[in-house]
């Protein structure tokens, strides 16, 4: 949803998916919908006052009106004032059935998120605003700016292919949809009200595999051209899939490995075997290695100024303290948290501030995947690489663009996420975890996963093929 907003705001000002660099701050500003959030979630009289005036017309709108009036004023810039309501809808039960056929089409209905967090699904573009507290002043509570950082990676992708993935993303921002039109049949008139310009996010790179891999998987869900925006349940997976491989890519990178490392995925099976263990370890292997790579990058940031200060001959005293406002500059820390006598003490406390802020954020690296339906920890107490049915049928939409044999479209997943279900690339592991019959096993429960979701057929050969059936033969 934090994608598709910032997406959508940049498509408005005529700007969606151009070139971005790190040196600049992509900023935008989101739909706030204040309006439309409040009939949908501040508003839980509204059925019974239809039902205490038993169709009366005026009563009805009169004492709704009043209510709004007095318990929607939720900020000073917003009266709780629904007028103009009044004109739009001959009957008061005309509007009630609005209110609630929309309040279907809620985000996790069952969720106990305060009302001013609560999501539509994207109907259309204004479906889409950002989530705020409950004064609708902006935080960053619930959209923690992944998306923001999916958004500059495929601003990144290269040219014939961003341009691409902007053609076909224009389709889910058009306003004259009856969708849509459903949405802003409960908006004032006029264009939707702004929010506060937001920005700041950072992404390092010029260039990486990640941009155009993501900007590919993308085009090709958007190019199948599913029916009311059904696209949107399989772009959640694949935005999150890249996300998380670009994260554990990029501090293998660091640590002087340039291809992804492996995500032995189980198909969950019955028992543990080698599959799951090795699920289970390189998981963990793959999310702490993003400590060493910034304990890496922070020795390359350091070693000339390291060098420069051996070379003096000031006191101890004075090098620390130049080290720490070297320090304090190029990594935004704040001195007063590393001053220190001595260079030794200034690095160690420079090291646990990075730790500590890795750590904080470890939490969102294995959400990215948890929430892409790449971790897992059904049947056991353990968090795993253990995708499931949603992501495996979006994974094959993304990337099947005709019937293709199983081996060859598991060695593509392996060459394209580091995705290792079968034997044949059993290599990339450890030799501990090189057991060759339970990833045979754990392949065979994929076969038929697939088989399950529609998306493969056995020939006479004892070949399987599998299919996107979205797409012609």
């Amino acid at each position: 949803m934090e994608f598709l907003g910032m997406a959508d705001a940049m498509y408005r000002s005529q700007r969606l998916l151009e070139l971005t660099s790190p040196s600049t701050d992509c900023r935008y500003t989101s739909n706030t919908q204040r309006h439309l959030r409040v009939l949908l979630f501040l508003n839980p009289r509204i059925e019974q006052i239809r039902n205490e005036h038993q169709g009366n017309n005026i009563k009805s709108w009169t004492e709704w009106l009043e209510t709004m009036r007095r318990e929607a004023a939720v900020s000073d810039s917003f009266t709780g004032d629904f007028e103009y309501l009044r004109k739009r809808f001959d009957r008061f039960d005309d509007l009630v059935n609005r209110v609630t056929l929309l309040n279907k089409i809620t985000l996790d209905p069952e969720a106990k998120n305060k009302w001013s967090n609560r999501l539509l699904f994207p109907i259309g573009p204004s479906a889409l605003y950002e989530v705020s507290n409950e004064d609708f002043s902006s935080h960053y509570n619930v959209f923690t700016r992944t998306g923001e950082i999916a958004y500059l990676m495929l601003s990144r992708a290269s040219a014939p292919l961003r341009a691409d993935v902007a053609k076909n993303l224009t389709k889910l921002f058009q306003t004259n949809t009856a969708r849509n039109r459903l949405v802003l049949s409960l908006c004032p008139d006029g264009s939707l009200a702004q929010g506060e310009e937001k920005g700041g996010s950072y992404l390092p790179y010029k260039r990486h595999p990640a941009f155009d891999r993501l900007a590919e998987d993308i085009n090709n869900l958007l190019k199948l051209n599913l029916p009311n925006q059904d696209v949107l349940e399989h772009l959640r997976y694949i935005l999150g899939l890249n996300l998380y491989v670009y994260a554990v890519e990029t501090a293998n990178h660091w640590l002087g490995k340039p291809q992804i490392p492996p995500l032995p995925c189980e198909i969950p099976g019955p028992k543990m075997n080698v599959v799951r263990k090795a699920s289970g370890a390189l998981k963990e292997e793959n999310e702490t290695h993003g400590l060493e790579a910034v304990h890496k990058y922070m020795e390359a940031m350091l070693k000339t100024k390291l060098q420069e200060l051996n070379e003096e001959g000031a006191q101890e005293e004075l090098k620390a303290e130049s080290l720490a406002d070297y320090i304090s500059e190029i990594f935004s820390v704040d001195k007063q948290d590393i001053a220190s006598p001595t260079i030794v003490d200034v690095l160690e406390k420079t090291r646990n501030i990075a730790k500590d802020t890795y750590l904080d954020t470890l939490d969102g690296i294995q959400a990215l995947g948890a929430g892409a339906g790449l971790i897992d920890k059904r049947g056991t107490n353990r968090m795993r690489y253990a995708p499931t049915d949603k992501l495996l049928r979006a994974l094959v939409l993304a990337t099947v663009k005709h019937p293709v044999e199983e081996d060859d479209l598991l060695a593509l997943w392996w060459e394209r996420y580091g995705i290792v279900i079968g034997p044949d690339q059993l290599s990339s592991l450890p030799e501990v975890f090189n057991d060759a019959s339970d990833f045979e096993k754990n392949k065979r429960r994929f076969s038929n996963r697939l088989a399950g979701l529609g998306l493969s057929n056995r020939m006479s050969d004892s070949c399987t093929y599998v299919r996107n059936p979205y797409l012609k033969e």
